[in-house]
């Protein structure tokens, strides 16, 4: 979480429309899936 919320201060400050945060978004929802998932699956049984 912390990655993206660097990027994203630091893409704020683009003005050209260039920088962007896809790679981060990505990792951090993947991890997301990963860690919450089994959790949350496991308590909707």
């Amino acid at each position: 979480m912390l990655t993206l919320q660097r990027c994203v201060k630091r893409v704020e400050n683009d003005e050209t429309g260039q920088k962007h945060c896809t790679g981060q978004f990505f990792d951090y929802w993947s991890c997301v899936d990963k860690c919450v998932a089994p959790k949350l699956f496991e308590k909707l049984k």
